[in-house]
């Protein structure tokens, strides 16, 4: 790796999440001039590495793994920011729309995740209701379209009451059997009629 291909690959990274060197610098709470490009050379004319310590910080503040920084040395390698569609739990019963039987998520704001699949969405959870398995403020990711299996934990998009978040125990012509996540002994029976979409929750933040 040559001294060259370092500052590139920062400049690349700052232009992948909309930023300017200074704004990545800002953003990863460095002095906003770390990367200037006054500040790649030193005042006696040698040529001046970024430390390893701001190089760290700009890659957790970008969600980014040293691998994938590596790779924007080769523009043929380069990355694209990772993001998937983002909705906050409260949201989720007024501004959530479902077209051909999946919601619509295209007009959603997006945040960070490794995998861009088409299919995942994120869920903030602005409530307190599933303490303490998941904290008011957490992450969860759901999928729009894998096959959901007795166990897996789902969210349950109601016809007239707010989402649930559930285990999916079984169902029935008429009804979908759930376990309560914080009780799984404890089960609801919940009519088909009453649902509007069940997704399965494939990854949530610890």
């Amino acid at each position: 790796m040559q001294y060259e291909q370092v500052w590139d690959a920062v400049d690349k990274l700052a232009k992948l999440h909309g930023l300017t060197p200074s704004g990545l610098a800002k953003k990863a709470g460095l002095d906003a001039t770390t990367f200037n490009k006054s500040k790649r050379i030193r005042n006696d004319g040698k040529q001046r590495w970024p430390s390893l310590d701001s190089i760290n910080k700009i890659l957790e503040a970008c969600n980014v793994s040293f691998e994938q920084f590596y790779q924007l040395i080769d523009e043929d390698l380069a990355i694209k920011p990772a993001g998937i569609p983002f909705i906050t739990y409260s949201d989720l019963s007024t501004k959530a729309t479902i077209k051909t039987s999946k919601l619509a998520t295209e007009k959603w704001d997006k945040v960070q995740f490794p995998d861009s699949s088409v299919n995942l969405y994120a869920i903030n959870l602005d409530t307190t209701d599933f303490e303490p398995l998941y904290r008011k403020g957490c992450t969860l990711v759901a999928t729009k379209d894998l096959e959901i299996r007795k166990g897996d934990r789902v969210i349950v998009l109601m016809q007239q009451e707010k989402p649930l978040i559930k285990e999916f125990k079984h169902r029935t012509t008429s009804t979908i059997v759930f376990g309560d996540i914080l009780n799984p002994n404890q089960e609801v029976q919940v009519k088909m009629t009453d649902i509007k979409l069940i997704n399965r929750i494939v990854w949530a933040e610890q």
